[in-house]
């Protein structure tokens, strides 16, 4: 069965984004969705639903999300680094890279992983006047559960890998011993 989906004000497009939920649930497994004369740039939309394999489904979100915020901050150094230092650790001298220096996939050319929530982070004291992503400037993250969405949030200092999997299981009590305690150690280290 196919199922052809037209958007042509944004009024549409918010109705669509709050039927996703519906759109990715075993119900409509066997419907291969086609775009129809959209005003409105849904292409990322319809290709991820036509992705009937979860884990598949999640690594094209989360690849797609991180091409859009790679492009986005790709000539723009919002940490401010100046000889491996950013702009709160050149008054510190204490540390080099900056938060990146507890993460393992740090290496000498810079992160050796894609991680989301680490590219969606930036600190209170780096940003000030600047122009940041935020989650609602980022359409595809709605096709993410809430769960997923915390979880895109908050796995820091993760292989790329180990974040799919983690938005794959999807498990609570997984993310008891993985991912919540990680969680709560960077609202501690966010009061520093």
């Amino acid at each position: 069965m196919e199922v052809s989906i037209t958007i042509q004000t944004v009024k549409d497009l918010e109705k669509f984004q709050r039927k996703l939920f519906l759109y990715r649930s075993f119900l409509c497994r066997f419907i291969k969705f086609k775009n129809k004369d959209s005003l409105l740039p849904i292409h990322s939309f319809i290709t991820a639903l036509n992705i009937k394999n979860k884990k598949k489904r999640i690594t094209y979100l989360y690849d797609s999300l991180c091409h859009t915020l790679d492009l986005y901050y790709k000539d723009k150094n919002y940490c401010k680094f100046h000889n491996n230092r950013c702009v709160i650790q050149e008054k510190k001298k204490k540390f080099e890279n900056g938060c990146c220096r507890r993460c393992k996939y740090l290496k000498n050319e810079g992160c050796s992983t894609q991680n989301f929530a680490c590219k969606m982070f930036y600190c209170a004291g780096s940003h000030i006047n600047e122009d940041l992503l935020k989650e609602k400037d980022l359409p595809l993250l709605k096709c993410f559960s809430l769960h997923q969405r915390f979880i895109l949030r908050h796995d820091y200092f993760s292989s790329r890998e180990d974040v799919i999997n983690d938005l794959w299981w999807e498990s609570i009590i997984l993310n008891c011993f993985r991912i919540y305690p990680r969680f709560i150690s960077n609202i501690i280290l966010k009061r520093r």
